[in-house]
């Protein structure tokens, strides 16, 4: 063999290597729970929590305990991408029909400006459902609700001096959907064509898998 040829041998060898190692890394959390998107499974519990819906009146998680839920977050001056995620999310509601075991919550990331009026407000183009709740709150125990408890990202911040008085806040466009015992079983990227679709499989598999038809 030339040593051309042997040369090529050993890099093509040493790459197969590189490749597999890679393959092999230990994963940390974060990675791991990313990959993972797409796939029902039992991942993390979201644990209690208590905020404000859309009509004024205390909601904490008490009330969504035996039920299957998908999980949004947007904001209502939001220009972009909450009102998507807000339509994707009307779409599932109106795929699964007008069960009562089921629920739609939508977590206000800018809770400093989203009041209930406001969120109801927002909430009118999309259709009215006493199963879809909007929540405010304490801006602090949104935070920490958002960032520890579902592990999505959230920040707030500031345009640069040409406006000095708008806020720039950046959050998730994922959706979960969490059971009835508070865990959560599915995620997705809550912009995609097929996400609808994908949800209300998912929506339907739980449902089965809860024994209630």
């Amino acid at each position: 063999m030339s040593g051309i040829m042997k040369g090529i041998v050993v890099g093509i060898v040493g790459l197969v290597f590189l490749v597999v190692g890679l393959f092999l890394l230990p994963k940390g959390k974060e990675q791991e729970r990313w990959e993972s998107e797409n796939r029902i499974d039992t991942y993390w519990e979201v644990g209690d929590f208590e905020l404000t819906d859309q009509n004024g009146e205390v909601f904490s998680s008490e009330e969504l305990k035996g039920k299957i839920w998908l999980a949004n977050f947007v904001f209502t001056s939001c220009a972009a991408e909450c009102p998507l995620l807000t339509q994707q999310m009307s779409l599932v509601r109106r795929n699964l029909g007008p069960r009562p075991d089921i629920a739609f919550v939508s977590f206000s990331v800018d809770p400093q400006t989203d009041t209930p009026q406001r969120l109801a407000d927002y909430a009118k183009p999309y259709g009215t459902d006493p199963r879809w709740s909007l929540l405010t709150g304490d801006i602090d125990a949104v935070t920490q609700l958002v960032t520890t408890k579902f592990l999505m990202p959230l920040s707030r911040g500031e345009e640069p001096e040409s406006s000095p008085t708008k806020r720039v806040i950046s959050h998730s466009d994922k959706m979960l959907i969490v059971d009835g015992n508070g865990v959560v079983r599915y995620f997705c990227n809550g912009l995609n064509q097929r996400t609808v679709e994908s949800l209300t499989e998912v929506f339907q598999v739980l449902i089965q898998e809860s024994g209630v038809y």
